[in-house]
């Protein structure tokens, strides 16, 4: 009898050895799989918009869920999927978004981070960022630019008359009529989801001198007047202004405290990307140019710096 029960002992221990063995394997099994989030730098898209992550296998998104938080460390994701994956997508989405919208990224793609052959861990950089919103045709290694303080829409107080120039800032070099263009930006594609838009930050407080693809050509403010919006709120009534971006602020602006025009001397001028849709008035979070106006109008030019630091940073790892 002893020895029977010893066996049966024995036995016991042994099938609760094989199946505490057992739960762990399962343990591990069950563990969940995904990519890990490792990226510094996101802003919160407000109640319209969320971001979604996806793996790209072969040529198809296959989509790691939506999200709105900015600081996320982590989405499940099947293991078959990530072991295929070739690289990672962020995109920006509407949150109302429905049917076939949700079976493909949208155009605004934020960052692509490509897996290496046998590698887990995939780079975000401002050229991960760069190669996909852009016309790769026009794609910058060095971005760089030039902008100017002077009113040149303002034909009410006669040629010649520069009283008010510290009203108005273009984004090129002056003294050649037109001006020249200087911005060196990538061409936005029309399909990329993302428009350039220039901005005066007086006082702390951003304004906006408009919307662009192209850093060489009118921006989108001048466009509209021609379709009759009512610019002269901004410009002067009589001229939408040279072929390149900018923006004369000499009209009164309600609520801005710009009584009789702006003064721009001392303003930070930014050049941001915006996602389109858009709907914050403020910029974005990408800022690729910014500069500091001195206290001369044109012929002045003041340089604008590489502002890549406002660009999403960090390491997808799967």
């Amino acid at each position: 009898m002893k020895l029977s029960k010893l066996i049966f002992g024995a036995a016991a221990l042994s099938f609760l050895a094989v199946a505490c063995d057992s739960d762990d394997g399962n343990e591990e099994e069950k563990k969940p799989s995904g990519v890990n989030l490792a990226i510094e730098g996101l802003e919160a898209l407000g109640s319209d918009f969320v971001y979604e992550g996806w793996l790209i296998v072969g040529e198809a998104p296959v989509s790691t869920g939506r999200f709105t938080d900015p600081t996320l460390k982590f989405q499940e994701v099947e293991a078959s999927v990530l072991e295929t994956a070739t690289a990672f997508v962020l995109s920006i989405e509407p949150a109302d978004e429905t049917g076939e919208a949700l079976a493909a990224p949208a155009a605004t793609k934020l960052f692509r981070a490509d897996f290496a052959e046998g590698v887990d861990t995939a780079t975000i950089s401002y050229k991960t960022i760069n190669e996909k919103f852009a016309d790769l045709s026009t794609a910058k290694d060095e971005i760089s630019g030039k902008f100017f303080l002077r009113t040149p829409t303002d034909e009410a107080l006669g040629a010649g008359d520069n009283s008010n120039d510290e009203a108005g800032v273009w984004f090129g070099t002056p003294g050649t009529m037109p001006p020249a263009a200087s911005l060196e930006l990538p061409v936005l594609a029309a399909d990329s989801g993302w428009k350039y838009e220039g901005w005066a930050v007086v006082n702390g407080v951003p304004y906006s001198t408009g919307t662009f693809s192209d850093p060489k050509a009118a921006d989108d403010n001048a466009m509209a007047s021609l379709d009759s919006r009512p610019i002269e709120t901004f410009r002067g009534a009589e001229n939408f202004g040279p072929p390149i971006p900018g923006e004369d602020f000499i009209n009164n602006l309600e609520g801005t405290g710009f009584e009789g025009g702006a003064d721009l001397k001392g303003a930070t001028i930014v050049i941001s990307l915006e996602p389109v849709p858009d709907n914050d008035p403020k910029p974005f979070t990408l800022k690729p140019l910014d500069g500091m106006a001195g206290q001369e109008t044109a012929p002045t030019a003041y340089d604008f710096e590489e502002n890549l630091e406002s660009f999403p940073t960090g390491t997808i790892t799967r």
